[in-house]
């Protein structure tokens, strides 16, 4: 089979993830990445109106300081049709539970770092779409000793949303 050599652009917030990315896309000979933008979601000023095939959001929404901005812009880029594929972790649901502990009490921490849990799965619901599709898992970090905040971590929705 002939797989024709597709071009992506990407952004993140953190500068070191250029590096990371075009390592990762060297080893992938079918993707290119044309572009690269140091920026969060809600800040897509420079990408034009229905452009884009598909936007893949990890871990992206939770450094956004305004989640439903960065959704609109989202929405602005992506051509109709065009899917926003995601995996983002997320507040627990359960009140009073261990994980709901360590994050109400590393919150601070977290926004230092900044990272904010959030009822995303809920803001995508909301935003426009013409479909969503939302799963939730917690990861099981067992063998793995996270400390503090990082536990907090381990709840989080992935799926894709289609305009």
């Amino acid at each position: 089979a002939v797989v024709s050599t597709q071009s992506t652009g990407a952004t993140d917030h953190w500068e070191g993830a250029k590096d990371f990315l075009e390592q990762n896309f060297q080893e992938e000979s079918r993707l290119v990445l044309d572009r690269f933008l140091l920026t969060v979601p809600e800040r897509l000023i420079s990408v034009p109106d229905n452009s884009v095939s598909a936007v893949v959001c990890f871990h992206s929404l939770c450094s956004s300081s305004n989640v439903n901005l960065a959704l609109l812009e989202i929405l602005r880029v992506l051509k109709p049709g065009g899917k926003m594929y995601f995996i983002e972790h997320v507040r627990s649901k359960e009140a009073w539970s261990k994980i709901w502990f360590i994050q109400l009490n590393y919150a601070l921490q977290m926004t230092v770092w900044d990272c904010h849990y959030g009822d995303f799965g809920s803001q995508i619901k909301r935003a426009g779409f013409s479909e969503t599709h939302i799963s939730e898992r917690t990861l099981n970090f067992k063998g793995i000793r996270m400390m503090g905040p990082m536990q907090g971590l381990a709840p989080h929705i992935y799926g894709y949303a289609v305009k």
